[in-house]
């Protein structure tokens, strides 16, 4: 029963000893943002574990982000780790760099951080000045021996970052590093670029007029033209870009319509001349059946004709039987007995058998096909 009583109270002091911690190394995180030197030193001097926050945040990282010099110094001294990186691989320099504190850098170097150390994005602190126009940061880190010719993840050296931001006077601090290193290390003369790849470097002299875009390849899409004023003034530069791209997109778009419109005429010329062409089939249809009707009416007519002449006949003919059958109107084989050969028959019949009949004023007319 004792030891398990012993066991839960170490426990329990086991457990408020973590938790202080802890919370020394949140204090000691904190005290490092607001560059409180002397809370830095007691929390140190009470055991606070030189910890690191959810990104992996250093205290001498915040030391360093924020400019406070001798809290950089004050860390540095007690042993922390002048290259700690965060969890995108930055270190202090990257961070001091990044945000313009020149003296903070130098305090870094000369105690031994890595110059060219690079982060996730492989850029260095040099990349970063560059990025940020930190002018005076880009001097003291080339004057510490930083890789002027280092490529980050994107293939672009400090030189590309600087030409991209329009920065003459950094373009001229760099492109006289580059010369010199060139001139230390002929190794280097020819190194393996990005597809804006640069040529042979040359130093910027007082009073000359140079042209950057000789330091561009014939790979690059981008025509670019840059000047610069002569030495002791404000160096201007005026950066003409066209896009082969976005020219061809251009024309296409501008041709597109053009072709829209070609395609639209031609499909309202084919329709046209198909509807012309329903057009006169529909006149020549309209010709040939008023031609029928013509030709419908005139046999009409010659018809009419026709029964009223068979009237006409009819009533000439004398008072008596008339007996007519037509069989058919289109081929006539018509047989006519007259008046004159019944007589004979007559007679002949009279003469044969004794019985006379008379038939007169008869006419019989038989017409068969």
């Amino acid at each position: 029963m004792a030891s398990l009583q012993q066991f839960n109270i170490l426990t329990i002091w086991d457990h408020i000893f973590t938790m202080s911690l802890v919370d020394l190394g949140k204090r000691l995180l904190e005290a490092a943002r607001k560059g409180q030197d002397d809370e830095v030193r007691t929390l140190m001097a009470n055991g606070a574990p030189f910890t690191t926050d959810w990104l992996g945040t250093s205290p001498l990282h915040l030391a360093a982000q924020y400019g406070h010099y001798s809290t950089a110094e004050v860390l540095l001294r007690a042993g922390v780790s002048r290259d700690a990186r965060t969890k995108v691989d930055r270190t202090p320099l990257h961070m001091a760099a990044a945000d313009g504190h020149a003296h903070i850098v130098e305090l870094l170097v000369r105690n031994g951080a890595d110059v060219n150390a690079k982060d996730m994005l492989k850029m260095t602190a040099l990349h970063w000045a560059t990025e940020h126009h930190h002018r005076d940061v880009v001097e003291l880190l080339i004057k510490y021996g930083a890789d002027v010719h280092a490529f980050s993840k994107f293939d672009k050296s400090p030189f590309d970052i600087a030409l991209e931001k329009n920065n003459a006077e950094i373009l001229v601090i760099l492109q006289e590093a580059m010369q010199s290193q060139v001139n230390a290390h002929p190794e280097r003369a020819n190194p393996v670029t990005n597809p804006v790849t640069m040529a042979a470097p040359f130093i910027f002299t007082s009073g000359e007029v140079v042209n950057l875009a000789s330091l561009v390849s014939s790979t690059n899409t981008k025509t670019t033209s840059v000047l610069t004023v002569p030495a002791g003034q404000v160096a201007e530069e005026t950066i003409i870009e066209e896009e082969e791209e976005e020219e061809a997109e251009k024309l296409l778009l501008t041709k597109k319509p053009r072709m829209e419109e070609m395609t639209n005429s031609v499909e309202e010329s084919k329709e046209g001349s198909e509807r012309e062409l329903l057009q006169q089939q529909l006149q020549e249809a309209n010709r040939r059946a008023q031609e029928y009707r013509h030709q419908l009416l005139k046999k009409e007519q010659e018809a009419e004709q026709y029964r009223l002449k068979l009237e006409a006949m009819a009533r000439q003919q004398p008072n008596g039987v008339d007996f007519t059958m037509v069989e058919d109107v289109a081929e006539v084989d018509a047989v006519v007995v007259t008046e004159g050969e019944v007589e004979e028959r007559e007679t002949e019949v009279t003469r044969s058998g004794g019985t006379t009949e008379c038939h007169t004023g008869v006419s019989i007319e038989t017409v068969s096909s």
